[in-house]
């Protein structure tokens, strides 16, 4: 029998793990995916309410009294209700999960034990829904693209997703946990990188299977539900991923190559304002200058990150051999030919500029291109 099976059928014991699920006008998905993952199993389960105003956490906490419930007045993003979360857990492994997964207990104790055997980070296979199949973990190309590795590859993860994210809580105090400023999108990339520049382990647990439906917050990222030939975009993913990329390249790769990398990052950027043009949303292409500027005023603070104790020549060196030296951006570009502009929500205050440069407009769904 599995040490996991011993503790999950002692009715008393409790895992050693803390669970932080980050909400923001979560909906009904929030319910059921505290049901699934058996909160009396855990040390504690830890909701962090990102300044939501439909109700939903309320109306969970009715039903679950064991929840302990963080109510931020204004919204942190994914990295600030994570850190705020975790600065009022008390396990010796926090598992971050999105509130529209469903994680079986089984599986999420899986992860907890990977990290208590090899500390830093483990997440499992995720069944990307709208018809996306299995994603087991994923890879970088040399400019900080992301590219989901699918269920049987055997190529080592550069991270797993946020959306169900098991470390252990050494490997999260000593990176400093999420950088804050990223508020959302690749946070979780540059935690993983930051781990591995430290000799942490990452890797996917492919016995743990993990259900999750996305882009609840910001829709785009995932084929459209009525088409599945065409790639859903929204530009406050194109505008937040880009500013956030280029300072995780400045955060995490090696000095030598910062140079290049950081030419082909604004000529990544430069590219997205053509896509963005095309699509007809000339208002967002300010919003990339703007990504620009703010990674720029930022980069002290970047480098202070970069410089953080525990990294080792040697393991920096692995991490950048685990990046894919090559454009994923070069393969998707048949794909632009079957890309629209979905509409996204306000995001929060925190980044007005953002939301601002996104605009009212974008409410409604752009026309194929």
């Amino acid at each position: 029998m599995s040490g996991f099976q011993t503790r999950a059928n002692a009715s008393l014991a409790k895992m050693d793990a803390s669970i932080v699920i980050v909400c923001f006008n979560p909906g009904s998905d929030l319910g059921l995916c505290i049901e699934s993952l058996g909160c009396e199993h855990w040390r504690e389960v830890i909701l962090v309410d990102n300044a939501s105003s439909d109700g939903s956490v309320d109306a969970v906490a009715k039903c679950y009294e064991n929840l302990h419930i963080i109510y931020s007045p204004t919204n942190r993003g994914f990295a600030g209700g994570a850190n705020l979360g975790a600065r009022h857990a008390s396990g010796s492994a926090l598992v971050f999960l999105n509130p529209d997964t469903f994680a079986p207990l089984s599986a999420l104790a899986l992860l907890v034990e990977r990290v208590e055997v090899a500390p830093g980070v483990a997440g499992p296979l995720v069944h990307r829904q709208r018809g996306q199949g299995f994603e087991a973990g994923a890879v970088i190309d040399i400019l900080g693209m992301p590219r989901a590795l699918p269920a049987g590859d055997r190529r080592q993860p550069m991270y797993v997703s946020g959306c169900c994210l098991a470390t252990s809580r050494t490997c999260f105090d000593e990176i400093g946990g999420f950088d804050e400023r990223y508020f959302m999108f690749m946070e979780d990339v540059e935690y993983c990188w930051q781990a591995l520049r430290r000799d942490f382990a990452v890797s996917v647990v492919n016995e743990a299977t993990v259900e999750h439906v996305g882009g609840r917050v910001t829709p785009g990222g995932y084929r459209a539900a009525d088409d599945d030939a065409t790639l859903e975009m929204s530009a406050a993913r194109v505008l937040l991923r880009e500013r956030n990329t280029t300072t995780m390249i400045l955060a995490c790769a090696p000095v030598e190559w910062l140079p290049l990398l950081l030419l082909g990052c604004l000529i990544r950027t430069v590219a997205f304002a053509g896509l963005l043009i095309r699509l007809g949303d000339w208002r967002s292409v300010g919003g990339l200058a703007t990504g620009v500027g703010e990674t720029m005023k930022g980069a002290p603070g970047t480098l202070h990150r970069r410089r953080r104790p525990g990294i080792t020549r040697q393991a920096s060196s692995v991490a950048w051999s685990r990046v894919v030296k090559r454009l994923f951006m070069l393969d998707h570009l048949s794909m632009l030919r079957h890309s629209r502009l979905v509409g996204a929500r306000g995001i929060g205050v925190h980044i007005r500029a953002w939301e601002d440069a996104v605009g009212e407009s974008n409410d409604t769904a752009r026309k194929n291109t």
